[in-house]
């Protein structure tokens, strides 16, 4: 049973809502902080999303405004990660973890599908995971392979997780924070190449809630519905297919898992026709479902096909192919052509005038938008040599200096120093004395085209390694796996009297179980000890605090009984019944939450018979008592129907050998067995 970790005082209440211009990115960060503030239990870790503040800057700022303990560094261990989360969650916590990249997030799946999607069907629905798993997802980005993927449809055809996809920086904001306070595990997919796209918006802001899909844009024609990364493009294939009379319905889906199906089937039997649009591979991918549940449920209002648009059935390729393997503009158009029944788009709209060779300012990576024009480097009659510096820009990322992919004079600078640029827009215009380029920015090629479009490049100084301390909650459970010989021990016993003791008695199981525990602890002091590794010492303390493990509606929560070998059996029930209940009303006090010296671990109510626990560093034993079952058991001589339950005792190898493991299981087993007869000493 994982120990709770110390909370910490919560900040102060966010700002007001205001409009301003911000970003996804400062969006998420906002949706991050404005949930550390408002629940202790929320908790932040991932690789370097302390410190460094992630690979794309989202928790910037959160490990120094709520420290270490509330926003920390992991291993790079995706599955670790996971299993980390889904262990915090049991005990009572909110974890927000982060996969760097997208196809990072594969070592963990097996933890995500196996595990967190499974445990409120395997507990019978006693048990939520609140898991928030953010993954930085799909292309745009010019990224390398891993780093570009669209993963939605693993998620979305595993039953249990909920799937988010925001388009809008109001909605990562507010589907963010509504995935933070789900009780269910939540996939939260953030669509890197919207990371740095500015719009004006109101934070802190609530949106529609899960389930609810947003209609972008009306239209009586063809509904186009998108999600995510897709929603920009299908508003820009909308816009210019106006020039061809068409009117086109944007729908956003925003979650895919709950689909909003009623807006979506309302939609397209107003407009009659359907076009899905997304980055993922077509075959068996999300726009697959739905067109499969438009047909079912729209087949007498649909005047066309359902059509999809969508990336190619192969691997995410280098970047200086992305622009053929993702859907682009053209594409969608063509879909919509195709719905329509339009061969072609009407003659005569002029192709945008080019004089001489258009040097663009590139996608600098990472989603970034924009960047400000820094220092012109050359003057209009200026001589420049392929892959001569022309210009240095600065993102909201870095400092970067633009090489030219041409060569020639320089007729026309576009823009100003100081100036702010969009991606796309033109800088500087060279009338080219030769062909071909040198080895420009990725994405430009040589022989590049007057307008440069598709191809996207890497940010010079991207994701590289950064070594920090591990400190905090991972360094606990860390710690607890790699340094501690563990080794768990059990035994089946007969609790016929014990159930018939709280019968006769009016106490609970805890407190009998507690009971016998203690009486172990006063006889085999070694289970009631921590480790000096520095000095080579095993330390026997004098003061036995003893944490349980209390269900709530949370989870599990590990109250801690302090100085309870001192108690009395009627004072040791009377805190065991007051914790328990603080605990379910999420009161407990701090004092209660740490610092116990052994753990009482009750997975007989996620309806177990036994596990194998990490301990609570730097705790060194833990008993785990499974659930109560009817088995056939040995009663002098005879077989009869019995009441069994399993006790394990997990115990560090350094404190003692196996017989004095076997010694104090032993004795709680009597103390199962027989009842009062084993009973703890009391005011030591």
């Amino acid at each position: 049973m994982a120990q709770a970790l110390e909370p910490i005082p919560t900040a102060p209440a966010p700002t007001a809502p205001a409009l301003t211009s911000t970003s996804m990115a400062q969006a998420l960060n906002s949706a991050l902080r404005d949930a550390l503030a408002a629940d202790e239990r929320v908790l932040v870790f991932g690789e370097d999303v302390g410190r460094l503040g992630g690979v794309f800057r989202i928790t910037d700022g959160l490990a120094d405004r709520f420290g270490d303990r509330r926003c920390f560094d992991t291993p790079v261990s995706e599955a670790g990660i996971a299993g980390l989360a889904i262990g915090l969650a049991m005990a009572g916590f909110r974890p927000v973890v982060e996969m760097q990249f997208d196809a990072f997030a594969y070592p963990a799946f097996e933890q995500i599908a196996s595990h967190m999607a499974k445990m409120r069907a395997r507990t019978r629905g006693r048990l939520g995971l609140p898991i928030v798993v953010r993954i930085p997802y799909g292309g745009g980005i010019g990224a390398v392979e891993h780093h570009s993927d669209s993963s939605e449809a693993y998620y979305a055809h595993t039953a249990g997780l909920k799937v988010v996809v925001p388009a809008t920086a109001a909605d990562a904001y507010s589907l963010l924070r509504e995935a933070i306070e789900d009780p269910d595990p939540v996939i939260f997919l953030e669509p890197k190449r919207l990371y740095w796209t500015k719009e004006i918006a109101e934070l802190p802001s609530r949106t529609e809630s899960f389930g609810t899909a947003a209609i972008r844009r009306p239209g009586t024609d063809a509904t186009l519905v998108a999600y995510g990364p897709s929603v920009t493009l299908a508003l820009a294939a909308a816009a210019e297919a106006t020039a061809d009379g068409l009117d086109v319905e944007v729908l956003d889906l925003r979650t895919l898992v709950p689909l909003d199906d009623r807006t979506l089937t309302e939609s397209v039997r107003r407009t009659g026709r359907c076009l899905v649009v997304h980055e993922a591979q077509g075959f068996a991918g999300v726009g697959a479902e739905i067109a499969a549940l438009v047909q079912e449920r729209c087949f007498d209002a649909l005047r066309a096909p359902v059509l999809r648009v969508t990336g190619l059935d192969t691997p995410c390729p280098p970047p200086l192919l992305e622009g053929a393997y993702l859907p682009g503009v053209p594409r969608v158009l063509a879909g919509l052509h195709r719905l329509s029944g339009l061969d072609r788009r009407p003659a005569g709209r002029p192709a945008p005038p080019v004089s001489g060779r258009t040097f663009l300012l590139p996608d600098l990576g990472e989603g970034l938008t924009d960047a400000e024009l820094l220092e012109w480097k050359v003057a209009v009659g200026d001589t420049v040599a392929h892959d001569q510096v022309v210009a240095e820009v600065e993102t909201a990322k870095s400092a970067v200096a633009l090489p030219s992919p041409f060569a020639g004079t320089v007729t026309a600078l576009h823009c100003p120093a100081g100036e702010v640029v969009q991606v796309g827009a033109p800088l500087l215009t060279v009338a080219e004395s030769e062909s071909g380029s040198g080895a420009v920015l990725t994405g430009y090629g040589t022989g590049a085209s007057e307008r440069w479009s598709a191809p996207k490049v890497s940010r010079t100084g991207g994701r590289s390694d950064v070594r920090v301390p591990m400190e905090a909650a991972a360094e606990k459970y860390l710690r607890s796996h790699r340094d501690t010989p563990a080794v768990t021990i059990w035994a089946d016993v007969d609790a016929t009297a014990l159930l018939a003791e709280r019968a006769s008695r009016g106490v609970g199981l805890l407190t009998l179980l507690a009971r016998g525990c203690l009486s172990g602890l006063a006889e085999f002091p070694e289970f009631n000890s921590r480790v000096d590794g520095d000095r080579g010492e095993v330390v026997r303390l004098s003061q036995v605090h003893l944490g349980f493990a209390a269900q709530t509606s949370e989870g599990l929560v590990v109250p801690v009984v302090r100085d309870a070998d001192r108690l009395s059996p009627d004072a040791l029930a009377a805190e065991l019944r007051r914790l328990t209940e603080l605990a379910r009303r999420d009161a407990l006090p701090t004092g209660h939450r740490t610092g116990g010296t052994f753990t009482l671990n009750n997975y007989g109510v996620l309806d177990v018979d036994g596990a194998t626990p990490i301990l609570n560093h730097p705790q060194v034993a833990m008993i785990g008592v499974g659930r109560i079952t009817d088995r056939p058991w040995a009663v002098d001589g005879r077989v009869e129907v019995r009441k069994v339950v399993t006790l394990s005792l997990t115990f560090d190898h350094r404190v003692c050998d196996g017989g004095t493991a076997a010694g104090f299981l032993r004795h709680v087993v009597s103390a199962v067995e027989f009842g009062s007869a084993v009973e703890p000493e009391v005011g030591r």
